[in-house]
């Protein structure tokens, strides 16, 4: 391959915006969203300066070169779930799905070093033309594909965030979602036309990469938008944090902006506001979670002219649904439901909005084969799923007798109902939070029996094991830890057991233990996880505190 303008121009250009992208990642903004942007323009460029440089036959000049090419076409879309997940505050769900997004990335990376070796070795196992066929009919297809599954789930992201409202007004979220939905559009087409790209180099007689240069200028004009677009987007979200403050104190009309497009009259609009409020102040005077579960059953009865209501609670340790208010036909009195059932989540119609995420308005019931009979079929059924803390909580379900009762007004009335529920069940959380001391019995005798009898030493001590000790129950346990120390359980428990192992390797009698013994010894189940939190905890290593303390003795 010749050098040329167009060639020339890819290469400067990547290698310029792959070092303003790692500037911005270094110094920008600190915030997630921020980095999984800058992170993604980085190694996206990345990606066509390695190729660029394969085509200009600069690897081969400089095979060392070669060392540092990484699969991060596989690393890209990750890192786009990452700021898309940033972007509408479900961070955490990221963090728990990502070590399954990295499986292509780690496996190709995996092949890249044996074809590194491969190529260090004179071709030994491979040729130079079977690891080009590897390269496009392996590396390349699989790419493309992960490109377009993950565009389709970042697609479910957003549309589970539109959905659930969150915690903006809801011409906030129609803005944040019309901005999402560009960049999602954008790279769709380029995924497509990289498709494209692939079918005509398969379909003709075309070879190398000269097709490729157009897609890729695309790939790079995009990048350079999104650095500026987007970057100036994510700090106008940073100087106007009234555009993302969370509702309190059960501002109504805040809680409903925007929501209005749906309801065309303006007496209508008036009815909605007076129904909510009415919600808001009926929920003030409730101090515990089952008083609020029933007033909002109650009164979605009284004021929507439903048939019935139910409010279900998610188990997470049995991933249940349990009926926890009622009213209507599984109204029993005195706050008590008429044989109560439980749902498994994803079961049925009230399971699969509790596992989507997603409400579920079914307008003839017999229809849909998920329907489970509680106490006697219906025509119509509505389930809404309740968020606390970015997570699915439980879920308010109606039924009525009459098919195609439910209509899109009564969804988003469920909607900013279950906000208002969400609202006050967390101001009950934090409030039950506040008054957690230190002299708290429990605690106390928490503290007693670790220090005591030295139950931390215990490798197998768990949250479970030492609440079932305390005979209280592990959540409660875990907030309790949370609210007095500021830490969680597992890091409170290697504090203890950090501190042990100081006094341990201090001790003239362990001098002749070895370091992973003094760590077992201390409640630590492997060398790892002592090295880890005693580094953590003091700033070196338990060698270098060793060390240090016999210097200065």
């Amino acid at each position: 391959m010749h050098w040329n303008s167009l060639n020339i121009c890819i290469l400067y250009f990547s290698l310029l915006l792959s070092i303003w992208a790692l500037f911005k990642l270094w110094k920008g903004q600190k915030n997630w969203t921020s980095r999984f942007l800058n992170a993604f323009v980085f190694f996206g460029s990345l990606v066509i300066l390695q190729v660029i440089l394969i085509d200009l036959g600069t690897t081969r000049k400089y095979p060392i070169l070669l060392l540092f090419y990484l699969p991060y076409q596989f690393l890209c879309p990750v890192l786009f779930v990452g700021f898309t997940f940033a972007y509408v505050d479900e961070f955490q769900k990221f963090r728990k799905r990502i070590q399954y997004l990295l499986i292509p990335f780690l496996l190709f990376f995996g092949l890249y070093t044996f074809l590194k070796v491969n190529v260090f070795a004179g071709y030994r196992w491979l040729s130079v033309a079977e690891m080009g066929w590897i390269n496009q009919e392996f590396d390349e297809n699989l790419a493309v594909l992960f490109a377009m599954v993950v565009a389709v789930y970042n697609h479910r992201i957003l549309r589970r965030y539109k959905h659930k409202i969150g915690n903006l007004p809801f011409h906030i979220v129609e803005q944040k979602t019309k901005w999402l939905v560009n960049i999602f559009s954008v790279f769709v087409i380029l995924s497509i036309a990289w498709v494209g790209v692939i079918a005509l180099l398969r379909l003709t007689s075309l070879s190398g990469h000269g097709p490729y240069y157009p897609l890729w200028t695309a790939y790079l004009a995009t990048y350079t938008v999104l650095m500026i677009w987007g970057l100036r987007h994510l700090a106008s979200l940073q100087s106007n944090p009234e555009k993302e403050n969370t509702i309190s104190n059960f501002n109504v009309e805040a809680l409903i902006s925007g929501s209005f497009h749906s309801f065309s009259a303006t007496s209508e609009q008036q009815r909605i506001t007076q129904i909510l409020t009415y919600f808001a102040t009926s929920l003030f005077d409730k101090n515990t979670e089952s008083e609020v579960l029933w007033d909002i059953a109650k009164n979605c009865i009284a004021k929507l002219d439903l048939e019935d209501c139910i409010l279900y609670r998610l188990d997470d340790k049995k991933n249940t649904l349990v009926q926890k208010a009622a009213y209507g036909h599984k109204d029993g009195g005195n706050k008590k439901i008429l044989s109560p059932i439980e749902i498994p989540c994803g079961f049925g119609i009230v399971g699969g909005a509790c596992r989507s995420g997603v409400y579920q308005k079914i307008d003839v019931i017999q229809k849909d084969p998920r329907y489970i009979i509680d106490d006697k079929a219906r025509g119509s059924e509505l389930a809404v799923p309740i968020f606390l803390d970015g997570e699915v909580w439980g879920v308010l379900d109606s039924e009525h007798s009459e098919e195609y009762f439910f209509t899109n007004q009564h969804v988003q009335l469920f909607q900013l109902i279950t906000k208002l529920t969400a609202i006050k069940l967390g101001q009950l959380k934090k409030a039950s939070q506040g008054h957690l001391t230190q002299d708290n019995t429990h605690y106390q005798n928490f503290l007693g029996w670790l220090t005591e009898e030295k139950s931390f030493t215990n490798p197998d001590l768990s949250l479970e094991t030492a609440s079932a000790h305390l005979s209280i129950s592990p959540g409660y346990l875990s907030q309790l830890i949370n609210a007095i120390s500021g830490t969680s359980f597992p890091e409170f428990i290697n504090a203890l057991r950090v501190n042990e192992a100081k006094q341990l390797l201090m001790d003239a009698e362990y001098a002749n233990y070895t370091i992973v013994a003094i760590g077992l010894e201390a409640g630590f189940n492997s060398k790892s996880a002592f090295y880890n939190a005693f580094k953590k905890q003091s700033g070196q290593t338990p060698s270098e505190y060793r060390s240090r303390y016999k210097m200065v003795s």
